[in-house]
């Protein structure tokens, strides 16, 4: 029995509701994850921090880069470095990874 069906089950879920416990989402997610071992993890700045947290309340990369005060391009630039800072292989696993390391 595969685990895949749920992992897509509550990854839709978590896309309509997107109410439910983060931790929860994150746990399923990795259970679906193809990743064995964790990559490393590279230190992340400041700024990437601050907008992996508005990632993860669901903001998107346009107002995001309003509420900073930053380009479009900046933001965004700074989502594919801290997607690779944190070994993510997608948006929703650097977040997932963020609220593990963060909470």
């Amino acid at each position: 029995m595969s685990v895949y069906p749920a992992v897509e089950a509550v990854r839709l879920e978590a896309i309509q509701d997107r109410g439910g416990a983060p931790e929860i989402v994150c746990e399923v997610y990795e259970l679906g994850s193809h990743r064995r071992t964790p990559a490393a993890v590279k230190e992340l700045t400041s700024r990437q921090v601050t907008i992996g947290r508005m990632m993860s309340t669901g903001a998107k990369d346009a107002a995001i880069a309003r509420d900073l005060g930053l380009s479009l391009r900046t933001v965004r630039s700074e989502i594919s470095a801290l997607i690779a800072g944190l070994g993510a292989r997608s948006r929703f696993q650097a977040g997932c990874l963020l609220v593990r390391r963060f909470g």
